[in-house]
């Protein structure tokens, strides 16, 4: 998204409050000593809800001093300027919309990340064994999103001649084709019900994890300056509180998933649980612990959005703080 669509919410450089301080207090709390904490999610319900809604089942959030409420949000791009609006005070967010906000200068500060696996995947035909083997096919992408930025980061990662593969701009109709064996191979988000849906049909296709080749960083935590400045006890809270909900969910898979069954009625169980297995291999893959980020991940991701001309670059430090992670690590 460029400064004109932000601009057009009503959204300047000016809001732009001090960012990355760690607070010193809460600006208010409810009855209990509880923060209320209003969060948003990027869309609509899928794996990554899971800590949310066992944590405030068991009882942790509350534990670490929150009073959480949630909505879904309207897609990262669009979600990301209601943080910073002070809409919401919190939000679970893909990292590029994030990236691009901040180099956008929006009062948003990178408090944590709910997955530093990248989801983008390449699917394709089962005689795709290697990048190298994309030559002479045909793959879609979307060109003018993320994908098409870590497709380009793909290219010169891995040497392939680029001229030797048929890029198709995807779009609705492209899925359609590849799902018929018209395209040899596709680029796409990969813990999703629609990526269940492709793999039920085309059962046999090659899942090919762009992250071996471009790591890139998957949902982040983010938190409005403002909110953060004032209540910045409540924020390393909700972090601790989000760390220790997802080793819950990992230690609890079936009892998680079916609390997540239960409060998503409106997507298949399937697809849940598909997309809940996708996040619990990528949270195990957290090393220093759940919720946490490195700048170095931050920076890798930047760099892929920076390079296919979609963000401007900004220092990471300046819109990221290491300062409201747990107290000790939440360790798978």
């Amino acid at each position: 998204m460029h400064r004109k669509a932000f601009a057009a919410l009503g959204i300047s450089t000016a809001l732009a409050l001090t960012a990355c301080g760690s607070g010193s207090g809460d600006a208010g709390s409810v009855e209990g000593g509880l923060t209320p904490v209003n969060m948003a999610f990027e869309w609509t319900c899928e794996g990554t809800w899971a800590p949310i809604y066992s944590g405030l089942e068991q009882g942790i959030f509350e534990k670490n001093g929150i009073e959480l409420s949630y909505d879904r949000g309207q897609g990262g791009s669009d979600t990301v300027p209601l943080v910073a609006t002070g809409e919401f005070d919190v939000a679970e967010l893909s990292a590029p919309p994030v990236i691009i906000g901040a180099g956008e200068e929006l009062p948003i500060t990178v408090i944590g990340a709910a997955s530093t696996v990248g989801p983008v995947t390449i699917l394709a035909d089962a005689s795709v064994k290697e990048p190298k083997d994309l030559e002479g096919k045909s793959l879609a992408v979307q060109t003018d999103q993320f994908e098409g930025g870590v497709w380009n980061a793909f290219v010169k990662a891995t040497g392939l001649d680029e001229s030797k593969v048929e890029v198709i701009p995807s779009d609705d109709a492209t899925t359609t084709e590849f799902l018929d064996g018209k395209i040899d191979a596709m680029v796409i988000f990969y813990n999703t019900a629609s990526t269940k849906e492709i793999l039920d049909t085309r059962p046999d296709l090659t899942v090919m994890p762009m992250q071996e080749y471009v790591p890139t960083y998957g949902h982040t935590i983010v938190a409005n300056n403002q909110w953060l400045n004032e209540n910045g006890t409540a924020a390393k809270g909700f972090m601790t509180a989000f760390a220790e909900s997802t080793k819950w969910v990992a230690d609890n898979q079936a009892e998680a998933l079916a609390t997540l069954q239960e409060n998503c009625a409106e997507v298949a169980p399937e697809a849940l649980e598909f997309s809940l297995d996708a996040y619990l291999d990528n949270w195990k893959a957290s090393a220093d612990g759940y919720g946490s980020f490195t700048e170095q991940g931050l920076a890798d991701t930047q760099k892929v959005l920076v390079d296919a001309g979609m963000a401007a670059e900004v220092p990471v430090s300046d819109f990221s703080s290491l300062d409201y992670q747990p107290d000790s690590p939440v360790l798978p």
